[in-house]
């Protein structure tokens, strides 16, 4: 797998790299040697801000920062969408070539959402992806 089409999104202005924002180009290298990716089914709901994943028959509720552009990504799909939970992200084939410019999201469950404020949005300390090497 390619990282090259990780980009911040075409739809959004955010500069953050925590859960639920862009993917930080650490998180992009971790991902390029991951092979433990899982086909999964989504669905990305902008009016509720909500992204529903099945994956091995287990349901998780996600939020994105910007859930429209997951749903453009979802629409431009030229394959099965994949799920890597070690690094919660979202890949969406052809998602790069749609309005969402993207086809990897950093998804954030919940009780992890940190709202883009206008300022940068990092992760806290204990929960920075240059840390989790293990």
């Amino acid at each position: 797998m390619s990282i090259s089409s990780v980009s911040k999104s075409g739809l959004s202005n955010c500069s953050g790299f925590a859960p639920g924002h862009n993917i930080h180009w650490i998180h992009g290298r971790r991902l390029e040697g991951w092979e433990q990716w899982s086909d999964v089914e989504v669905t990305a709901d902008p009016q509720l801000d909500l992204i529903y994943l099945v994956s091995e028959g287990t349901q998780h509720l996600m939020w994105f920062h910007n859930v429209r552009a997951v749903a453009t990504a979802l629409e431009a799909a030229v394959d099965t969408p994949q799920w890597c939970q070690r690094y919660s992200t979202l890949m969406v084939p052809g998602g790069f070539d749609s309005d969402a410019r993207s086809s990897f999201f950093y998804l954030a469950r919940p009780e992890r959402v940190v709202p883009c404020n206008g300022s940068l949005v990092r992760a806290p300390e204990t929960e920075r992806i240059e840390k989790a090497d293990s």
